[in-house]
């Protein structure tokens, strides 16, 4: 279906708060934004420029009546998830359903919003921006750490989750925009559970540990570090096991996000 989407958007209320990244990034607050279904917020790593924003619920499903009542000039939708509420979304303002697939590539999701709400220079700037930094800490990393292998971990309350190579959101800033080097897991697999009996067979050199925000997976954490078979990797060994945010790791796989993720890799990595 055409959508007429207004010449210079002023309140766009977004239905996924991934695309708050994005519009910020081009210099654009939200008019109003879904939040985490975890906790009701924003994503925590651009909750500081999110103040006065319309908190409309979790995107799956948002609150219309607050969506309605926040009058917004245009709306951005997640095709995937809110196909099933389309007319009602038309019936409140112009609303664009984005193709799922630009999840899997914040570069090109930039792109194309910096289209529709015409500021196509500067996002391609921003990516440029991004890219020329993107390989200037590649060159840095690899004087540091060469060819030692970094896994991307996640721990979960049951199971740990290994991130490889072939991951195209965390792997590919990690080991292909960053250099560094990584596992291939088996069958091109983006992300292997593994239990911790499993990990003496990875034995990575260095390991960024997502940190759950859930109770139950912190209490794995602390089993985890306390484990006779944890305290022999080598990454917990030479004091290289780099605890880091999972909103922002894991949710924050856009251009905001990924900036703050190279700065504290640089940080951590010695």
């Amino acid at each position: 279906m055409d959508v007429e989407i207004p010449a210079e958007p002023k309140k766009i209320a977004v239905l996924l708060d991934y695309y708050a990244d994005h519009l910020l990034e081009l210099g654009i607050k939200p008019h109003a934004s879904t939040t985490s279904l975890v906790n009701n917020q924003f994503l925590p790593y651009i909750s500081d420029q999110m103040e006065g924003v319309i908190p409309l619920g979790a995107s799956e499903s948002p609150n219309l009546e607050v969506l309605l009542e926040a009058e917004p000039d245009l709306i951005l939708a997640y095709a995937p998830s809110h196909q099933n509420i389309e007319d009602s979304l038309r019936k409140i303002a112009p609303t664009l359903l984005l193709d799922g697939e630009l999840m899997n590539d914040w570069r090109q999701l930039l792109l194309e919003l910096g289209k529709i709400v015409g500021q196509e220079e500067l996002a391609q700037q921003k990516l440029s921006d991004y890219i020329a930094k993107a390989e200037s800490a590649k060159e840095e990393l690899d004087s540091r750490a060469g060819d030692e292998v970094f896994v991307v971990m996640r721990v979960m309350p049951k199971e740990l989750r290994v991130y490889g190579m072939d991951d195209i959101r965390i792997g590919r800033i990690i080991h292909e925009e960053l250099g560094l080097n990584g596992l291939k897991l088996a069958d091109s697999k983006a992300m292997l559970p593994i239990s911790l009996e499993e990990l003496p067979s990875l034995n990575p050199d260095h390991i960024f540990l997502m940190e759950n925000v859930e109770d139950t997976a912190k209490s794995r954490l602390d089993e985890l570090e306390n484990s006779a078979i944890w305290k022999n990797i080598k990454a917990v060994q030479n004091d290289q096991v780099y605890i880091v945010e999972q909103q922002l790791w894991n949710r924050g796989i856009a251009p905001i996000g990924s900036n703050q993720i190279i700065d504290q890799v640089l940080g951590m990595v010695k």
